[in-house]
C-alpha cells in the first residue's frame, strides 16, 4: 500500500508539473484536452512497469513534458501523452480517433508505426542473426520516422522526445543493449536534432551518449569543468559588466549571458585539434541577446571597438542562415585577458530558433498556423535521404554523410547561394544544380579561373559550370563526390550503362574468338577493357585469401573495382570495405588493429602503359607532373622528358605506369590535364 501510494503520488507530481509548463509555456494552451489525453493513458497503462519499477506511465509524461517545454501545440503534447497506447496496450487506433479526433491520431499512428518494425533470428545462429536484424530493424525505424516527418513534422518532434527519455532512464538495460541505442543516439538521432536546430535537445542527447560509450572519459572533462567553473564565472562576470555598461551608453537593450558548453563539443574538440582541456578557448562564450536585428550589428560594432577580432573568425549567419534556419553573428575577440572569445549576437526570436529549433516555428506561426515553408526545405531535403539508398548500409551510410553539420555556402554567376557539405567538389554542386548538368560536366570556372573536376570548393566561391554533351562520366569521379544525393545519381548512371555493356561485351567475345589476328598492344587494350565495371558486387572480394566472409562497401568513400581496397572489421557486420585513402578509416589506437588485408578476386593483374605529355615548359613543371600521376595512387615504372633549350618551350615527358582498367588511366589523364601549362596528354606505343 504504501509503495503504492508512492508511486501514485510520483504521477500526481509529474502530471500537475506538465499542467504547470503548458500553462506557462505553451501558446493557447488547451487544458482540457491535456487532462483527457492523461486520464486515458493512464487508465490504458495501469497494470504496466518500465524496467525501472516505476509505473509506465511516468515515461509518457516525460515525452510530454520535454515537448511541452518546447513549447510545442497541445495537440502534440497529448499525442505524446498517447504515443505507446496502440503498441503496448489492448486498445487499437480507432479508439484514439473517436475520442480525440483525426489529427491526434494520425500522430499516434505514425509514431506506432515507426515503434512496430520488430525482428527475430532463429536457429543456431539466432543471436547473429539477431544482431544483424536489429541493425535493419533500427534503419526502417529511421526511415519511417524521416518519411513520416514528410507529412507532419510533429511525428519527429515527439520521437526525438521519447528517444530523449529513454536515454535518461537507459542504464536500466543490458550493456550491449545500452551500447548498441547510444551509439544510434550519438552517431543518428542527437545529428538529427541539430539538423532541426534543436540544439537543447541535441545537446543533452550527446551528453547522455557519451556517458554511456565511454564513461571514463566523461567523468575527466565533466569533473575538470567543475574544478574550473569558479575562474571561468568570475571572467564572464567581469566581461558582462563591461558590455552591458557600453551597450546602455548608446541605448541598446540587451541581455548578456555566459554561453554554455557541452561536455561532448569540449571532448570532441580536445581529439579533433589534439588539445588539452585548457587550450579549448571557447569553455568561456558571452552571448549578446537583443530584441531587433539592426541592434545586432550595432552591438558588434561596440564588441569590436572594445577588443581586436580575430581575422578569419566572423561569420554572419544573419544574413546567411544556416540550412537548419540556425541565425546568429559570431565573432571571436582578443579578450580583457589577452586571450581568444568567443561572442554570438543574436535577437530573442533567434535565440528561441537556436535553442528548439523546429519547435519555434510553433511560437512565430505564419496566420494560416503551418509553420513557414521556406524555413522547412532543408527539413524536406533530409527527408529525401529515405529515396536515395535501398541497401541498409547504404542508407545509415548516407544518412550520415547528410547529417554532417560542416556546410560551404556557395555562389552561381546570378548569384543564388547553395549550401553543401564540408570537402564537396565542383562535381557536386554540378549535380546539386541538375542531373544532367552533373553527368556531362567537364570542368568549372570558381572566381572566374578554370579549375579541375576534384576542386574543392569554399565559402563564398563563385561558381559557373562548364558542360559538354560529348562527355561522359568516369568511375573516377566518385572519388570526387561529397554529397549522398549527387554519389547516387552517379551511381544509378553507372548501372544503367553497365547493363548496357553486358550486351556489347558479350558481341566482343564472339568476335574475339573469330579474330585472330590481333596484335599484342590492341590484346592488351582489349584486356584491359573487359576488366571495365562499375558495380562492386559483381566482384568478389577476398579477405586474407578467403571469399566467403561476408563483405559491405563503405558508403563513405565509395570503393569501386579497381580502387586500392583494406577491410574494417565491423562487430556484427563482417568486414566493410573501404578505399585504402579513406578518410574515416582510424589513424592510430585500437581501432587500428581491425583493419585488415582485403582485395577484387581476379582484379589484381597491373599493365604498364606508356603515356606522352606536352606542356609549356616552366620551373617545377616535372615535380607537377610526377605528383599529378601520384595522387590518383599510381606506380610510375620509368619516366624521362626532353628539356627545352629555351624558355617556353614545349617540353615532352613519358611515363610508363601501371594501370589496372581504363577507367584508371583516364583517371590519370584527367588529373594531368589539369596541370598548369599542360597541352596534351596522348598513350603511345611501346618503342621497339
Amino acid at each position: 500500500m504504501i509503495r503504492e501510494s508512492l508511486e501514485g503520488l510520483k504521477i500526481l507530481r509529474s502530471y500537475r508539473q506538465l499542467l504547470s509548463t503548458i500553462k506557462s509555456r505553451v501558446p493557447s494552451p488547451d487544458i482540457e484536452l491535456i487532462k483527457k489525453a492523461f486520464k486515458f493513458a493512464n487508465r490504458a497503462h495501469r497494470e504496466q512497469k518500465r524496467l525501472s519499477g516505476e509505473p509506465y506511465i511516468i515515461h509518457p509524461l516525460a515525452v510530454a513534458q520535454i515537448l511541452a517545454e518546447q513549447r510545442l501545440d497541445c495537440q502534440t503534447i497529448a499525442a505524446a501523452l498517447l504515443h505507446d497506447v496502440v503498441e503496448d496496450t489492448a486498445f487499437i487506433a480507432d479508439d484514439i480517433g473517436k475520442i480525440f479526433g483525426d489529427e491526434i491520431n494520425k500522430l499516434v499512428k505514425s509514431v506506432t508505426k515507426i515503434s512496430s518494425v520488430k525482428n527475430k533470428g532463429t536457429g543456431k545462429n539466432a543471436k547473429e542473426a539477431n544482431l544483424r536484424l536489429k541493425e535493419r530493424e533500427s534503419a526502417e525505424n529511421i526511415r519511417l520516422m524521416l518519411l513520416a516527418t514528410a507529412s507532419d513534422v510533429r511525428v519527429i518532434l515527439i520521437k526525438l522526445a521519447d528517444k530523449l527519455h529513454n536515454m535518461r532512464t537507459l542504464q536500466f538495460q543490458k550493456p550491449e543493449k545500452i551500447e548498441r541505442i547510444a551509439s544510434e543516439v550519438l552517431y543518428i538521432y542527437a545529428p538529427i536534432a541539430g539538423r532541426l536546430g534543436m540544439f537543447r535537445i541535441k545537446s543533452e542527447l550527446e551528453d547522455l551518449a557519451f556517458f554511456c560509450l565511454h564513461p571514463d572519459d566523461f567523468s575527466q572533462v565533466n569533473e575538470t569543468l567543475r574544478q574550473t567553473r569558479s575562474e571561468r564565472d568570475d571572467f564572464i562576470t567581469t566581461v558582462r559588466k563591461i558590455l552591458k555598461q557600453r551597450l546602455k551608453e548608446i541605448n541598446i537593450e540587451a541581455r548578456v549571458e555566459g554561453r554554455a558548453k557541452h561536455i561532448f563539443s569540449i571532448y570532441k574538440k580536445m581529439k579533433k585539434y589534439d588539445k588539452r582541456f585548457e587550450e579549448i578557448y571557447d569553455l568561456r562564450g558571452i552571448r549578446i541577446i537583443l530584441n531587433d536585428i539592426r541592434d545586432c550589428y550595432g552591438a558588434l560594432g561596440i564588441v569590436h571597438t572594445l577588443w581586436p577580432p580575430i581575422p578569419g573568425r566572423f561569420k554572419d549567419y544573419i544574413a546567411t542562415p544556416k540550412v537548419n534556419g540556425y541565425q546568429s553573428l559570431h565573432t571571436t575577440v582578443v579578450g580583457p585577458d589577452a586571450r581568444p572569445l568567443e561572442i554570438q549576437i543574436r535577437t530573442v526570436e533567434m535565440e528561441e530558433m537556436a535553442d528548439h529549433g523546429i519547435a519555434a516555428h510553433w511560437l512565430y506561426k505564419s496566420d494560416t498556423g503551418i509553420p513557414d515553408a521556406a524555413r522547412l526545405r532543408w527539413l524536406k531535403r533530409l527527408s529525401r535521404i529515405t529515396e536515395i539508398s535501398d541497401d541498409t548500409g547504404d542508407f545509415i551510410e548516407d544518412l550520415r554523410h547528410e547529417l554532417d553539420p560542416g556546410e560551404v555556402y556557395v555562389f552561381t554567376p546570378r548569384g543564388d547561394v547553395y549550401d553543401l557539405p564540408t570537402g564537396s567538389t565542383v562535381l557536386d554542386f554540378a549535380f546539386r544544380i541538375h542531373t544532367e548538368i552533373g553527368l556531362t560536366c567537364k570542368g568549372a570556372r570558381v572566381n572566374d579561373r578554370i579549375v579541375p573536376l576534384r576542386t574543392e570548393l569554399k565559402s563564398g566561391d563563385r561558381i559557373e559550370i562548364i558542360t559538354d554533351k560529348n562527355t561522359s562520366p568516369s568511375p573516377g569521379w566518385l572519388r570526387y563526390i561529397k554529397s549522398p544525393r549527387a554519389r547516387q545519381k552517379l551511381r544509378s548512371y553507372f548501372r544503367k550503362e553497365e547493363e548496357d555493356q553486358d550486351t556489347a561485351d558479350r558481341a566482343e567475345r564472339d568476335r574475339d574468338r573469330k579474330d585472330n589476328t590481333t596484335d599484342e598492344q590492341d590484346i592488351q587494350e582489349l584486356r584491359i577493357r573487359r576488366r571495365k565495371t562499375h558495380d562492386p558486387k559483381s566482384v568478389p572480394i577476398e579477405v586474407e585469401g578467403a571469399t566467403d566472409i561476408p563483405v559491405r562497401y563503405a558508403g563513405c568513400c565509395s570503393p569501386v573495382p579497381g580502387d586500392r581496397i583494406v577491410g574494417f572489421v565491423t562487430r556484427g557486420r563482417g568486414v566493410t570495405v573501404h578505399r585504402a585513402d579513406c578518410g574515416l578509416l582510424p589513424k592510430n589506437g585500437q581501432e587500428r588493429s581491425r583493419i585488415m588485408n582485403v582485395r577484387w578476386a581476379g582484379l589484381t593483374e597491373k599493365y604498364p602503359v606508356r603515356i606522352e605529355i606536352k606542356a609549356k615548359d616552366r620551373q617545377g613543371l616535372y615535380l607537377d607532373l610526377v605528383g599529378g600521376i601520384t595522387r590518383t595512387f599510381t606506380n610510375i615504372l620509368k619516366a624521362e622528358a626532353d628539356i627545352p633549350r629555351a624558355a617556353n618551350d614545349l617540353m615532352k615527358a613519358r611515363f610508363l605506369i601501371e594501370v589496372e582498367h581504363i577507367d584508371h588511366l583516364q583517371d590519370i589523364i584527367e588529373s594531368l590535364q589539369s596541370v598548369k601549362g599542360v597541352l596534351t596528354v596522348e598513350r603511345v606505343a611501346e618503342r621497339k
